[in-house]
């Protein structure tokens, strides 16, 4: 393996600028919430029950007389793995009531709910003027397999999304605070990493930094491709975990160019990484070793292991508990044992220790998995798009991605909970309004054919960057009715 190296830009990249045409303006209230449209989860006769126990203690003077329901306990906090068994009894059950009253009080509720949990400041017409800008071809030829923003709003707290503002100097080049790191990308497709600054020289996107994973015969892809990555902050440094076919999970540093340690203990390809939402030391890796493994980055040490089949992973916001989604379709919730982290030999655990729920929403492999305000979006390959609860298994929206089945391809959700972009088979990115539910925008360019892979907002979701096939990026950008007009003048003159 060679350490990470800085790249010229025009040996390793192609920066095309792209001028599109104009398109529409201003911005209207959202709609009202269309509570018809939301579906019924299919699950597992226990879930169901304890589904049922839960709407009849919230709504019990409005259902039939002839079932009966039992008052909820408030749901305990759980902080151990001794805990798994008294969190599981006082999730109390009630006899089930008729299928035609749990759909319906299930949507009532489920559309208020989620009115109540999703932010309802929206501008989600700026997305009519989002016009492709920037096209980067990486020099290895294969998939863009995920695009990473290094936000760091544990240690760098800012607004974010329509809040988020941007001061620039007489050149046009954005002011920022040293601790800002909003602006720098990470890319990984074949067995390179590629770091980009996506606002070089005001809007520009340009590479800073390249990694690349290498056999003493050259570049191996079948055996070392690099398939997900995440962010790490370190005072005066930035850390980049990448990971895929190789089953090392690798930590290089970006102040240094170089790599700093590996993670070594997976049997098989490693599928998601995702560090701890509390902290910058602990990482959660998924492989196809049917394990998920929890480590300390500082010292390479596997703290526990989780034996499961998992395809993708996500943390909830608390840190104390965290999703796997399986080949199958199958979402489980574990608890993370609230031990001492700093064990000498790792700990395993199996699905009965600690896992406390289990959905079966997807009928195919689950590719990726996000917490938004409280809630949870879970994605398979076939472009099947669920919104649910995770402790009551409300589901609030089901959706068919425009263009999405047969298409592995992570999702994004502006940091504001208000969207979520998600690519297609066929080249485009769709944006989605969480709390209506309807498709915002597509984004689509003639040179775009090829499926998206990854797509991911800026801070102010004004940018969308998507990767894609034959490793090209694509970033779409906002565009003012201003400029749009002097466009349309341009054209007109020519």
């Amino acid at each position: 393996m060679q350490p990470m190296t800085r790249t010229s830009k025009g040996k390793t990249m192609e920066n095309i600028p792209i001028v599109n045409l104009p398109a529409s303006s201003p911005t209207p209230s959202p709609p009202p919430i269309d509570s018809s449209s939301t579906k019924v989860i299919t699950q597992t006769r226990r879930s169901k029950r304890r589904l049922n126990s839960e709407i009849s203690a919230q709504d019990d003077t409005k259902t039939s007389g002839s079932s009966t329901s039992k008052g909820i306990s408030p749901q305990p906090t759980v902080s151990s793995y001794t805990n798994v068994k008294t969190y599981k009894r006082q999730k109390i059950t009630s006899t089930t009531e008729t299928n035609d009253a749990y759909a319906k009080t299930k949507a009532t509720y489920a559309a208020t709910e989620l009115a109540s949990l999703v932010p309802q400041h929206h501008e989600e017409k700026i997305f009519k003027n989002f016009r492709l800008r920037r096209i980067v071809k990486e020099n290895h030829g294969h998939d863009i397999n995920q695009l990473a923003f290094f936000f760091n709003l544990n240690n760098y707290g800012t607004p974010i999304g329509s809040e988020y503002r941007k001061d620039y100097n007489k050149h046009g080049h954005v002011v920022r605070d040293v601790g800002d790191t909003s602006n720098i990308l990470s890319s990984v497709g074949d067995v390179q990493a590629n770091i980009y600054d996506n606002e070089h020289c005001g809007d520009h996107l340009d590479i800073m930094s390249n990694f690349s994973l290498e056999d003493e015969s050259g570049k191996n892809f079948n055996v070392s491709e690099l398939l997900t990555c995440c962010w790490l902050h370190r005072p005066n440094d930035a850390l980049l975990a990448v990971a895929g076919r190789s089953k090392i999970i690798y930590i290089i540093s970006l102040a240094t160019s170089s790599t700093l340690r590996e993670l070594s203990g997976h049997k098989d390809v490693i599928t998601d990484i995702a560090k701890h939402p509390k902290d910058d030391l602990h990482l959660l890796s998924a492989s196809n070793d049917n394990t998920v493994r929890l480590w300390n980055t500082d010292t390479s040490q596997c703290l526990y292991i989780f034996e499961t089949s998992a395809s993708a992973i996500c943390w909830n916001p608390s840190g104390e508990i965290f999703l796997t989604g399986s080949y199958k379709g199958h979402i489980l919730q574990w608890l993370v044992p609230d031990q001492s982290l700093d064990s000498e030999n790792p700990r395993r655990f199996k699905e009965k220790d600690l896992v406390i729920n289990m959905n079966e929403l997807h009928m195919d492999a689950i590719d990726c998995i996000r917490f938004v305000n409280g809630n949870v979006l879970t994605k398979s390959i076939d472009g099947k798009l669920e919104h649910w609860n995770p402790e009551t298994m409300y589901i609030y929206k089901s959706y068919n991605i425009k263009n999405g089945s047969n298409n592995r391809s992570r999702f994004d959700v502006s940091l504001d909970g208000c969207f979520f972009c998600v690519g297609t088979n066929i080249g485009s990115v769709c944006v989605y309004n969480l709390t209506t539910g309807k498709l915002v925008t597509e984004l689509r360019h003639r040179r775009s054919i090829k499926a998206v892979r990854c797509c991911a907002f800026t801070k102010d979701y004004k940018q969308i960057v998507a990767g894609g096939e034959e490793s090209f990026i694509w970033r779409y950008d906002y565009v003012s009715n201003e400029t749009l007009e002097e466009w349309e003048k341009w054209t007109a003159s020519d």
